[in-house]
């Protein structure tokens, strides 16, 4: 086996991540895991990268960094992806009091938000 200087343990999100971080610094990886598909929490967060949520500061530029380099990485393996965005359902009267909160303070965030009626939620999903 040819020599490595980083050996990553686990091929999910954050052992990628690793990896290919590392393999950005010019250092040759090994990248072992032990599923022959993808399973666990990667496979829970449905491939989204989600920076919606983190606090405003540090916390939102990290993960939009995040972001950025998951689409570099996308387009360089030339894999297609959908920016969708995320859509956030309220059912109930309190839920909805939360999400015109969140919708109110977005922009202040950096976030681009809408409220949608029923109708409207039905029309897009």
């Amino acid at each position: 086996m040819p020599g490595f200087d980083v050996a990553v343990i686990g091929g999910g999100i954050v052992g990628l991540a690793n990896a290919w971080a590392a393999a950005r610094l010019g250092l040759r990886v090994v990248l072992c895991e032990r599923d022959r598909a993808a399973q666990g929490a990667s496979v829970r967060n449905f491939g989204m990268v989600w920076p919606i949520g983190q606090t405003a500061g540090e916390n939102y530029d990290a993960a939009l960094r995040s972001r950025e380099l998951w689409l570099e990485a996308i387009a360089g393996a030339g894999l297609w992806h959908d920016p969708c965005g995320s859509l956030h359902l309220a059912y109930r009267e309190d839920e909805w009091g939360v999400l015109e909160e969140f919708a109110a303070a977005s922009p202040g965030l950096g976030y681009r938000c809408e409220l949608l009626s029923r109708e409207e939620t039905l029309k897009r999903s």
